[in-house]
Order: C-alpha cells, then structure tokens, then sequence
C-alpha cells in the first residue's frame, strides 16, 4: 500500500477532502489538469449560499446551513476575500408570491437565521433599481473569492504532508484485496499506479466515469451525470452599481435551476447567470455565444430596471455535473460504497450547486467515512 488515501480530482471538494484528510492519513490527490480547480470550482457565481431552498433533511440543506457558516469562519482566519452581501428574492406576480411564503417557511424548517420578508417598497429601499411586487431578504449569502479558497486549501493540505500528482488522469481501477490500486497516465503517455485502502471519488463531472472504471453500474445506482451549461453576461462597468446585493428571480417551474440572477464581485463588477442548458454530448465548451445576449436581457428586465442590451457582454461559462435520473430530489450523492460491494471507496456524486459553500462540511463528513 502506497499511501493510506487517494483523492480522484483536485477541485474545491477535493481540496478540501485532502486537507482534512492528510490530518490523519498519508493522503495523494491526482489531478488530471495542470493545477486544482481548472473546471466547475473556478466557473461559477462564487456565491456562499444560505440553504433556503433545500429540502429539509437532505445533504444539501444539512451541509449549507453549516457551510454556510464555516466557509466564512475559514475566510476570516486564513485571509481568503469574501463580502457577506445579503440577497434579494423578489417576485413579480401573484403566483411568485405564494413560491416566496414557500420559501420562507422552509428557511424556517431549515434553521436559517436572518430571512426577513419584504414589501414592494421595502425591496425599493433596499435596491432602487429592482421592480417587485414583494421580495424576501436573505442576509447571510454572500460571494467568495474561489481561487483564493482553493489557495488556502491546498496550502494546508500541502503543509500537512499531502502529496500532489497534478496532470495525471486515472485510466482505471482495480480492488485488490483490502486495497485498490489506481492506474494513472501521465499527460506525456507515462503510465504507473498506486495503491490505497481508501479511494475518495471527487472527480465532478466525471466522477460517474469513475464509477465505472471501477465496474459500478451508474445506471442502476443512479449515478450517471448530465452536464448541464451555464453561461454568464458581464454588464458595462458604468452599470454595475444598479444593484448593491444579490439579486434572484423566483426560479422558473420543473426548470432544476435558480434562474438567470445578479452577481456582484469583489472587485466591483456585475455579472447576470447562470442559465442551464443541458448537453447531448459530454464535450467541454466554455464558449458563450452572443446570441444569447438578447434572452439574457429579456430574462432580466422583468425584474431590473436601468439595463440595455448594449450593456452586455460575453463572460465566461461553467458546466455542471447534474444527476440524470433520481426519485425525489438531486440530492449529493456522498457515500462509502461498502453496500455495493466496495468498502473504503467514497463516492461524491452530483456535487453541483451548492457545492462551493458545502465543500468544507463535505471534506468533514469525508474525514469521518474514512475514519470508519
């Protein structure tokens, strides 16, 4: 046995896997890119969730509430940016009003503390430029600066003897024993393995990939992933003070997303998205075509007033790893698959949204699986 724990995937989850872990265990994380985080962890909003709109009970729900409130403990003590922004909610019909008393008695179910409904004019207070019939203020959410995070990770995991194979990818895996050796390719066609009695999956989007490397039936389990696109617009810089928080629109019906939303950066920017669209081929595309400059628009000024078209510009595009088929709800899948026949391999599934505000508590709850 080479080391006591390999780590498959090097974005914010595994960042954190590796950190906690290395703590007690000789720990190696390979990574197929040349650095960490060069895919879902560094393409997306960079918002620190509340975990209103999680159904009560699952991982989701349980891992923000609490990550919500380590994340920003980690920031303050290893000097990673971040703004605790606060968030606007609004509707602008009937019908979404009755989605926002909905949300808010599940804030409640959930535990979240600083929800606070609005009116029409309490909304205009808070953000002149927003047209709502009522809204709900959320003022734990905020953004993070996610490089800077990942940063910090990596340089306690390092600092507690965590090893790095960066541009490697892992081409299979065999159990053997009470242990599983791991075969890597480099990106030069140098190919070794190493062996553990740990294997955490934290390969995001091909993480069912890894799954089947190791003979799992993702079909059958319901781990096979979807990805799902989201492009973002970034607005002229002489508008991007037409909000002061982050702005959401009640999310669209069956839609499995947030709906296109107003992200302010630390460095003072305003952006508009995600939206989804799902991919019929698993082919990283992070182009963003202008011709969804006019939706984008049309998305927005439903509930914003100040905008032009002509103050949009293309950004950049994320993509995420959405289960393709569940029950109820696409809930994270995080679990030691000792069940189905593989024990000691940690499997993290479907780690999308919100995964960025999660990833501390997962890398905790990952701690405790290995520890047995």
């Amino acid at each position: 046995m080479d080391y006591e724990v390999i780590i498959i995937g090097g974005g914010v989850v595994g960042l954190s896997c590796a950190m906690f872990l290395s703590q007690k265990f000789s720990t190696l994380l390979v990574e197929q890119h040349p650095s960490f985080g060069w895919e879902t962890s560094s393409r997306n909003s960079e918002v620190v969730h509340s975990g209103i709109y999680y159904p009560k009970d699952s991982l989701k729900a349980k891992l923000c509430v609490e990550g919500n409130k380590s994340l920003y403990r980690w920031c303050e003590e290893n000097n990673v940016p971040f703004k605790k922004t606060g968030k606007v909610i609004v509707a602008t019909n009937e019908q979404e009003i009755e989605y926002l008393e909905k949300l808010l008695e599940n804030a409640k179910r959930n535990g979240l503390d600083g929800v606070e409904s609005l009116d029409a004019s309490q909304v205009r207070r808070l953000e002149p430029n927003i047209k709502a019939i009522a809204g709900l203020l959320v003022k734990t959410t905020g953004i993070v600066d996610s490089h800077r995070l990942m940063e910090s990770l990596y340089a306690k995991a390092t600092s507690n003897g965590c090893s790095f194979a960066f541009n490697h990818r892992v081409v299979a895996i065999e159990p053997k024993g009470e242990t599983y050796v791991i075969f890597v390719q480099s990106k030069d066609g140098e190919k070794f393995n190493v062996s553990s009695k740990i294997v955490v999956n934290s390969a995001g989007l091909e993480s069912d990939i890894i799954c089947s490397l190791l003979g799992m039936d993702v079909d059958k389990l319901g781990y096979k992933l979807r990805w799902a696109k989201g492009h973002y617009f970034r607005v002229r810089h002489s508008k991007s003070s037409l909000v002061s928080r982050l702005v959401y629109p009640v999310p669209p019906k069956n839609a499995n997303f947030l709906g296109i939303h107003l992200t302010i950066e630390l460095n003072g920017g305003l952006k508009l998205g995600p939206d989804l669209v799902y991919l019929d081929e698993k082919v990283k595309d992070y182009s963003v075509p202008e011709d969804l400059r006019q939706e984008f628009y049309d998305s927005v000024s439903t509930y914003l007033t100040g905008l032009e078209v002509e103050d949009l510009f293309p950004d950049q595009a994320g993509i995420r790893p959405k289960l393709a088929d569940f029950k109820n709800y696409p809930d994270f899948i995080i679990k030691d698959e000792k069940e189905n026949g593989f024990p000691g391999f940690i499997n993290l599934v479907g780690i999308e949204s919100p995964g960025l505000t999660c990833a501390l508590e997962i890398g905790k709850m990952v701690y405790d699986l290995a520890k047995g």
